[in-house]
């Protein structure tokens, strides 16, 4: 009983859980660049700043041209994922980043394609033994496994 009752908490929890899934999957990139202010209750007295990536500013102009920022900047509270050394940024759409995986791939199959069939024999024969392969020389009996013995001599 108490087993059946614990599975159908979790189905309750996992279906509500569902739409907040559904919707963080529907988010393009990793890091938002939206520039909204939203509103936190347990910022207290900090400013509420809008949610711009710095990687999205521009290289030159800034006191510190490594994080993007001058001389006594008030950080954002989500500095960590807003900042220069947070996710990155990404303005292409998901089918040119498929594109472009399958481009490599097709690329690589075409390089291992022209390589496998233009890849030259050996420049010499194979070794091979006589008497079926020294098998008696190298103490074979009838009934092993796996043979003791060299590669036999196919011309014979």
């Amino acid at each position: 009983m108490a087993l059946r009752t614990s599975t159908r908490l979790f189905s309750a929890r996992l279906s509500a859980q569902q739409p907040m899934l559904m919707a963080a999957s529907l988010r393009a990139q990793s890091t938002l660049n939206t520039g909204e202010v939203i509103e936190d209750p347990q910022i207290g007295d900090y400013p509420n700043l809008p949610r711009w990536s710095t990687q999205a500013r521009g290289p030159y102009g800034w006191w510190d041209p490594q994080d993007k920022r001058n001389f006594g900047e008030t950080l954002h509270e989500e500095d960590e994922i807003l900042g220069v050394w947070g996710p990155d940024l990404h303005s292409y759409s998901t089918w040119k980043a498929l594109g472009q995986l399958g481009l490599f791939v097709a690329s690589m199959a075409g390089l291992s394609f022209v390589v496998y069939n233009t890849y030259p024999d050996r420049p010499a024969v194979k070794r091979t033994y006589p008497f079926d392969g020294l098998k008696a020389e190298l103490g074979s009996r009838d009934y092993d496994i796996r043979t003791r013995g060299a590669r036999p001599d196919d011309s014979e």
